[in-house]
């Protein structure tokens, strides 16, 4: 609150998401988690992942040593936001999953907000 004056701020909804970019353009997966560890995390990839895929990510420490937790994650490349956009090494980014955020985040935001019970229905209805 502001002075007393505002909305109560809510406990946040983390959604994860993933994007394939074999297709174009590229498909999309987003599910909402309870945490942001690593066992959540990985579990969500290893339902999703398809076999020998190649994962880009930025670099927060839930995704240290991937391959090591994700069977078909046969190669693991990452950014560092800190001093790069796209990794000069490998090219690895992560322009294609803040975009697809971006798309979504935009729909969210036209519709004024959306009620957390129906966040899960949006989120289906968006990546079908």
């Amino acid at each position: 609150l502001h002075n007393g004056v505002g909305r109560a701020a809510q406990q946040p909804v983390w959604v994860f998401g993933m994007v394939n970019t074999q297709f174009a353009p590229a498909r999309g997966y987003m599910e909402i988690v309870q945490r942001r560890d690593r066992a959540t995390l990985t579990g969500v990839i290893n339902r999703n992942l398809a076999a020998n895929s190649t994962i880009h990510s930025d670099s927060w420490a839930a995704y240290n040593n991937l391959p090591l937790h994700v069977p078909n994650c046969i190669q693991h490349d990452r950014v560092n936001h800190r001093y790069h956009f796209v990794d000069p090494n490998t090219g690895a980014h992560t322009q294609n999953i803040e975009s697809y955020w971006n798309r979504f985040k935009h729909g969210i935001k036209s519709m004024k907000g959306v009620k957390r019970v129906d966040l899960t229905s949006y989120l289906k209805e968006f990546i079908w």
